[in-house]
């Protein structure tokens, strides 16, 4: 049975709804240019092989190990299902993304937490996944970025991931949905999927963050291709197929996705600074984030649980930011910069600081 994942239905609720937003987690949407969008057959049987094909290209990777999704989601929930049994064993970070749980439990699975500690810079450590595998370990489940501190993996701990747990009959599974923020694509191609670094690793991930795209859910699945040919089956048990017309959409985007990252580039430009510069009159305030990334872990001294002041902020201030509590970090706020630029930036960042101040938390010092 699928519980239901706290933070989404709270995102649900809230995101969008506010003027001052520091925590949708991706770029705002983007709109298909009507005279592009009237060229494409949306009724065309050739479309889900068409979209294959550029999510293959896009990845660099060969057709056979793609799978397109609709969204990073289904294609967390069907590596899931393809690889697990009732009562396997998944390895979850901590802090991190809900649904990672809640869809390995849905399956069936035992999910155990391994802690990606603060004091390390959210880094992964091989040594604390092998301490936490079981003879029925079948997946660990990590991201990249992380979410959601927003820092990036080490290439070589993820190597050394993959090979532990390919030891052990188990799978990586790197949803790095945020990856282009630290590997921009280049030419129409992210070259540098975690799927390429090791056999035992299953990618999954989408245009919905990075590129303004979330609405059109394009998504994919990278894995061996016999593990592919096993989630095409349980993605026909759960949808039935694709519908074309997502299909010849998903394809369009992805031919000019080129086009797309430049507009998220462009939209960035400068927010980061505005955000340090608002750290410098708060040292007290550490944020982990990745340095092209749009969001970032903020730690608050003297806090505890600060869900309670997130919600007095929605109704008194108009402010909105992810709180912690909802990732396994209760003392911190996901902090984001996705939708936000220049003055608006500047505002809602001083919103939060007269916030925390009122809330009687110590910023300055």
């Amino acid at each position: 049975m699928f519980a239901r994942t706290r933070y989404i239905d709270w995102a649900i609720a809230h995101y969008g709804k506010a003027e001052a937003d520091l925590a949708t987690s991706g770029m705002p949407l983007r709109r298909i240019d009507a005279a592009k969008l009237a060229e494409l057959d949306l009724d065309a049987p050739t479309a889900p092989a068409a979209l294959t094909e550029k999510v293959a290209r896009y990845n660099d990777v060969p057709e056979a190990e793609a799978l397109a999704t609709l969204g990073t989601s289904q294609a967390i929930f069907t590596t899931y299902a393809t690889l697990l049994s009732a009562g396997d064993d998944v390895l979850v970070e901590a802090p991190g993304y809900e649904p990672l749980r809640r869809a390995a439990e849905g399956v069936g699975a035992h999910v155990r937490e391994v802690e990606r500690p603060r004091r390390g810079g959210y880094a992964l450590d091989p040594d604390r996944f092998a301490s936490m595998m079981t003879p029925r370990t079948r997946v660990i489940a990590v991201t990249h970025l992380h979410n959601p501190s927003g820092v990036a993996a080490d290439p070589s701990a993820l190597l050394e991931l993959a090979r532990m747990a390919e030891a052990r009959g188990a799978w990586l599974m790197v949803d790095e949905v945020y990856a282009p923020f630290a590997h921009p694509p280049v030419q129409g191609v992210f070259s540098r999927s975690a799927r390429k670094i090791h056999p035992s690793v299953v990618a999954v991930g989408s245009l919905t963050k990075c590129f303004g795209l979330g609405m059109h859910r394009v998504g994919w699945m990278l894995a061996p291709a016999e593990v592919i040919r096993d989630a095409r089956a349980t993605l026909i048990s759960t949808c039935g197929h694709l519908p074309s017309s997502h299909a010849a959409i998903g394809a369009s985007l992805l031919a000019d996705v080129d086009a797309y990252w430049s507009a998220t580039s462009r939209a960035l430009e400068g927010r980061r600074a505005i955000v340090d510069a608002w750290l410098a009159r708060h040292p007290a305030l550490e944020l982990s984030a990745h340095p092209s990334g749009i969001f970032g872990l903020l730690h608050v001294p003297g806090a505890t649980d600060l869900l309670p002041h997130v919600e007095r902020w929605i109704a008194e201030r108009g402010l909105l930011v992810a709180a912690g509590t909802f990732f396994g970090a209760p003392d911190a706020l996901r902090l984001s910069w996705a939708t936000l630029g220049g003055e608006d930036l500047s505002r809602a960042l001083d919103a939060l600081a007269d916030g925390l101040t009122d809330a009687g938390l110590p910023i300055d010092a």
